[in-house]
């Protein structure tokens, strides 16, 4: 009983706590042409509900898991789904777009195509549903 309580205390005491993330405030995140927001800086802006997040992937990959309150932009179903989220997404409001993984080329052109739609201050998590599911952070699943 002591060789475990003797472990226990060691490992509570070796393993380091995660440090927060800690990011700029969101509107200095959200800058038009500033660049693809990393992991830090897109969980400071889930945090503060400050932008609307596209999931550019397939609607299966969307109603499998997505970020939490993401909503579905397809880059293959784009022209479909695009009147709805117009009517529903002021043009002023920022969003981040993302996909599976960095070497995943649908979100830059879902948020080059909502530029070319009038939104300006659209920015690309490059990460994507990986590294946002990696790091445990709050993701849903659809159900219909």
């Amino acid at each position: 009983m002591k060789t475990i309580a003797a472990v226990l205390l060691l490992l509570s005491v070796g393993v380091p706590a995660m440090p927060p993330l800690h990011a700029a405030p969101a509107v200095a995140l959200m800058e038009k042409d500033a660049g693809d927001l990393d992991l830090a800086a897109t969980k400071s802006l889930f945090d503060n509900h400050s932008v609307c997040f596209v999931d550019a992937r397939s609607e299966f990959a969307y109603y499998t898991s997505h970020i939490k309150g993401a909503r579905s932009l397809s880059d293959s179903r784009f022209d479909e789904q695009f009147p709805e989220f117009r009517e529903k997404t002021p043009k002023t409001i920022p969003i981040v777009v993302y996909c599976i993984s960095p070497t995943c080329s649908k979100a830059k052109h879902v948020a080059e195509k909502l530029k070319k739609n009038g939104y300006s201050n659209v920015r690309i998590f490059p990460g994507g549903m990986s590294e946002w599911s990696n790091a445990r952070f709050p993701i849903e699943v659809e159900q219909d």
